[in-house]
């Protein structure tokens, strides 16, 4: 045998390493549910799969049926306890951070907690990054929603004004793949703080969209109400705050030149005409007049707003994130 072949048996049956990063707030019976599914996959790659769970800083104990579990694939379930509850896009940030700084692996899976992202899609996103080079993020396009009419009805609400405001779509959540060449780049995001895909999206890193349906929670009630999808909804459009901000201030512009074009034709058919009802022109004028000032004043904000946030340095993950962490224990597997 040659070294030449030597050298691609070796690497063919080397095994990667696949850390799954899920945070957690007092979920604990759908994440065990969950890490039983993700350690009964088949994958069809030479994996060695690791779980890291950021603990939210969850007011209930871990249940001692999840500390003592046995797997047969997963190698080790590692806890990153965090110092305060900061929400699950702040958690994802802290954990991939200290991922990034404190253990090595080769390919990194982001997911939820509670089941909705299935767990049979990794291999499907193992196999979409294998062939596009592994030098790509893989979002999981969420083709099929499993929540109730009403959610559905303000997500789409939340989508359209996400278009309106930023200009483009999004239609994935957490559920990733993200290779560790990649690693350094996310974790070097600030706008992840505070939404992880549109952080991502906003970054300019490499990425794809695949489309996998969404799966039913596996225990529990879902903690997203209508105030949780408001936040996350305003967190994400937070992410594009100065393309926000400066398209509103264009649209305050158009609307003050139309303002004076309308206060324009008011005074000609006020002079050139004898359509003017007595004190028309007068309280038009007026409340044209008390419009204009409140446009610029907006505007002025609006401007202000976007200078102000140009120079001001944001939270950067990989620096920052140890200010948040309590503690890292290994569960028994």
């Amino acid at each position: 045998m040659s070294t030449q072949e030597r050298s691609h048996q070796t690497k063919f049956h080397q095994k990667r390493k696949l850390v799954v990063v899920i945070p957690s707030f007092n979920d604990w019976e759908p994440l065990e549910k969950l890490l039983l599914l993700i350690d009964e996959i088949i994958l069809a790659q030479a994996i060695e799969i690791e779980i890291l769970i950021v603990d939210d800083y969850s007011t209930q104990p871990i249940p001692e049926s999840l500390t003592c579990q046995q797997y047969r694939q997963i190698r080790e379930v590692n806890v990153l306890r965090l110092r305060r509850n900061l929400g699950h896009q702040r958690a994802i940030a802290i954990g991939l951070s200290y991922l990034y700084n404190n253990i090595n692996c080769d390919l990194v899976v982001v997911m939820d907690g509670d089941g909705e992202d299935s767990p049979l899609a990794i291999n499907h996103l193992l196999s979409v990054s294998d062939d596009t080079g592994n030098n790509k993020i893989i979002f999981a396009r969420r083709s099929k929603r499993s929540e109730g009419n009403t959610f559905k009805f303000f997500y789409w609400i939340y989508k359209n004004v996400y278009r309106l405001l930023i200009g483009r779509e999004i239609n994935v959540g957490n559920f990733s793949l993200l290779p560790a060449s990649l690693l350094k780049n996310v974790v070097a995001i600030s706008e992840i703080w505070n939404h992880y895909s549109s952080g991502i999206y906003r970054s300019r890193l490499p990425y794809i969209e695949v489309d996998i349906p969404r799966a039913r929670r596996l225990a529990g009630k879902p903690k997203m109400n209508l105030v949780s999808l408001v936040t996350h909804g305003l967190s994400s459009i937070a992410v594009y705050g100065d393309v926000v901000g400066t398209r509103i201030l264009l649209s305050i512009i158009v609307l003050l030149i139309l303002f004076l074009i309308v206060l324009c034709l008011v005074f000609l058919v006020k002079l050139l005409t004898e359509w003017a009802i007595p004190g028309w022109a007068t309280y038009v004028s007026g409340l044209l007049v008390i419009s204009f000032l409140q446009l610029v004043i907006l505007g002025t904000v609006f401007s202000m707003i976007i200078l102000s946030t140009r120079n001001n340095l944001g939270f950067i993950p990989m620096r920052d994130y140890k200010y948040y962490v309590e503690e890292f224990f290994q569960l028994k597997s």
